[in-house]
Order: C-alpha cells, then sequence, then structure tokens
C-alpha cells in the first residue's frame, strides 16, 4: 500500500502501535504510517536512537497529526519550544515565532512526550489566536 503524504490519521484512536513495547514496530507495517511519523522513525534508527514515540496531549491524542492540521488550515507554523529550559521546565506553544500558550510537559516511561494540555484545549488556543483582532495603529 502506499503511503499518503497528507494522511493524519495513522490509527483509528490516533494511539501509537505497541507504545509500551521495546520493539513497537515489529508488526508494523511502517509504510502505512504518515511521512512524518516513518521518517521520525528512520532517524531514530540511523542514529541508533531508542525507537521513537510520537508525543501526545494529555488525553492521549497524538501531537503530529493535530498540528498538522492546523498548520494547513491556518497557512501557520506551530512549534513546541523550550527556550532557556531546563528538565521539567514548560515549554511555550509558538505560532510563527509567537508564543500563544505555555504548556507543562513530561516524559512517560514508555518513552514520549506528554503536553500537559488536551488536544481540544490546544486546538482552541491556536483557533482564538487567529481568531483575535490585530492592533494595527501602533
Amino acid at each position: 500500500m502506499t503511503r499518503s503524504s497528507d494522511r493524519t490519521d495513522p490509527l483509528p484512536d490516533e494511539r501509537p502501535p505497541g507504545r509500551d513495547s521495546e520493539t513497537p514496530y515489529e508488526e508494523i507495517d511502517v509504510d502505512r504510517l504518515p511521512d512524518w511519523w516513518s521518517e521520525a522513525i528512520e532517524e531514530f534508527r540511523e542514529h541508533d536512537l531508542p525507537p521513537y514515540r510520537p508525543p501526545r496531549f494529555a488525553d492521549d491524542v497524538l501531537t503530529p497529526p493535530v498540528v498538522e492540521r492546523l498548520q494547513s488550515e491556518y497557512d501557520t507554523e506551530i512549534r513546541f519550544m523550550g527556550v532557556g529550559v531546563e528538565y521539567r521546565d514548560a515549554w511555550g506553544v509558538y505560532v510563527d515565532g509567537e508564543r500563544i500558550l505555555t504548556v507543562d510537559r513530561e516524559r512517560e516511561p514508555a518513552g514520549y512526550t506528554r503536553y500537559q494540555v488536551t488536544s481540544d484545549a490546544f486546538k482552541r488556543a491556536v483557533r482564538d489566536h487567529f481568531a483575535e483582532p490585530k492592533d494595527e495603529t501602533g
């Protein structure tokens, strides 16, 4: 089966395969995953890192598909970024370089990052950012 570069629903419930396994992709056809996911798997393998596990929101929804949809919807760049942070510090969510939200995060024992915001609250924050009238006077 060919992979679709715009496919954002890799699994019906958007949860990663084998999330508690040391070899999470052993029984998965990686070519059926979205490009962002299979490319990350390959990059982690090339650098001899532990298996890639996508970050998630607090409600267990994978972060990358939600971010991709919003970036496409608003023709924008959305990044989770820590600037001058230390372990366990909150990160900012930046839309085209402007911080719109701060989120706590934690590294789960299974090897993925969990952002302490639900996917719905995240989407609402991005949409609210674009709904706010911009002050063009000064």
